[in-house]
C-alpha cells in the first residue's frame, strides 16, 4: 500500500465538514463578500463559538468585545477564518481515533507548535503574508493519524523514537513512504488549495535554496518542535542540517524567539481545537 492508497482508505471516513469546501468556494469567487462567509459559519453553532472565542482572544487583542459572527469574520479576515475552519474540521475528523495508539493532545500540541514556529519565522524572514504557512504547518503530520487508523501496529513502532534515527527515515523504511507523503495525499483528497500542499511535498528533504524558503521554514519548524517535545532523544542538530540555518540566515536566538512565541500562544490555539482538554477560555 502506497501513500495515496493509504490516504484514500480513510479519506471518506475522516472527512472535512462541507463548510470547509463551501468557504473555499466563496473565497475563490471574486464577486463574493465576507457576509456570505459569516452566514455560512453561523449555521454551525460549534464553529461560531470557536470563531467568537478566537476573535476575543489575546491573540488579536481587539479593543471591544466581538459579539457577532459577522463582526468576528471582519476582525479575523477570510484567511484566518478559513484556517480555523480547516483546523477545527481536521481535529473533528480524527477525534474518534483510539487513544491506545496515539495521544491526540500531544499530536495536536506538536502540530500547533510547528505551525506557530513556522509563522513566527516566516514573519521574521519577510515571507509574504498571504502564504498559508501556518495552515501547512498545522496539518503537516496528519499522515501519522492516517497510519494510526490503517496500520496501528506500524504507527506504534514509528512512534518509538531512537537516537540517531530520523523519524521520517524510519517511516520510509517501515511503510515505504513518510507521514508527510501521506499528508500530501490526504490533503489532495480533501481538495485543499495547492498552496497549502506544495511545501509539504519537500517537508523532510527540502532543496537548500532561498527560492524554497517556505519548505525550508516548515522543515525547520517541524524539527524544532519535535526536538523540544523529545529532548531526551533528539537535539535539533540531530534532525536539521546546519546549512538550512545558513541558507535562511537564522541564528540560535531567532529559533529561541520562535519557540517562545509558540509556547505563549500554543495553549490558546490548542484549547480552540479541543476545548475539552483545557479550560483557558
Amino acid at each position: 500500500m502506497n501513500a495515496a492508497e493509504c490516504a484514500l482508505q480513510v479519506g471518506d471516513i475522516f472527512a472535512l465538514p462541507d463548510t470547509c469546501l463551501k468557504i473555499k468556494e466563496i473565497i475563490d469567487d471574486e464577486i463574493s463578500d465576507i457576509d456570505e462567509i459569516a452566514e455560512l459559519v453561523s449555521y454551525d453553532p460549534v464553529l461560531s463559538s470557536k470563531l467568537l472565542r478566537l476573535a476575543n482572544s489575546a491573540l488579536y487583542n481587539f479593543p471591544k468585545q466581538v459579539e457577532s459572527v459577522q463582526k468576528a469574520v471582519q476582525v479575523l479576515g477570510e484567511t484566518q477564518v478559513y484556517n480555523l475552519v480547516v483546523a477545527s474540521g481536521a481535529a473533528e475528523a480524527f477525534a474518534t481515533l483510539k487513544p491506545d495508539v496515539i495521544a491526540l493532545d500531544k499530536f495536536w500540541e506538536h502540530s500547533i507548535n510547528t505551525a506557530l514556529i513556522a509563522k513566527h519565522l516566516a514573519f521574521h524572514l519577510g515571507v509574504r503574508k498571504d502564504e498559508p504557512i501556518y495552515l501547512s504547518g498545522l496539518l503537516h503530520n496528519l499522515g501519522e493519524l492516517v497510519v494510526v487508523q490503517v496500520k496501528p501496529e506500524v504507527a506504534q513502532i514509528c512512534g518509538q523514537y531512537k537516537k540517531g534515527v530520523k523519524p521520517w527515515m524510519k517511516q520510509q523504511a517501515l511503510l515505504g513512504f513518510s507521514y508527510a507523503d501521506c499528508t500530501v495525499e490526504l490533503l489532495k483528497h480533501w481538495q485543499l488549495p495547492e498552496r497549502i500542499i506544495q511545501p509539504l511535498k519537500q517537508l523532510n528533504q527540502p532543496e537548500y535554496s532561498a527560492a524554497n524558503k517556505v519548505s525550508l521554514i516548515l522543515h525547520l519548524a517541524s524539527c524544532l518542535a519535535l526536538s523540544e517535545a523529545n529532548a531526551d532523544v533528539f537535539q535539533l542538530h540531530d534532525l536539521v542540517d546546519k546549512q538550512i540555518m545558513e541558507v535562511l540566515g537564522l541564528s540560535k536566538d531567532d529559533l529561541h524567539d520562535a519557540s517562545s512565541f509558540a509556547f505563549l500562544e500554543g495553549m490558546s490555539i490548542l484549547s480552540l481545537l479541543n476545548p475539552a482538554l483545557f479550560s483557558i477560555f
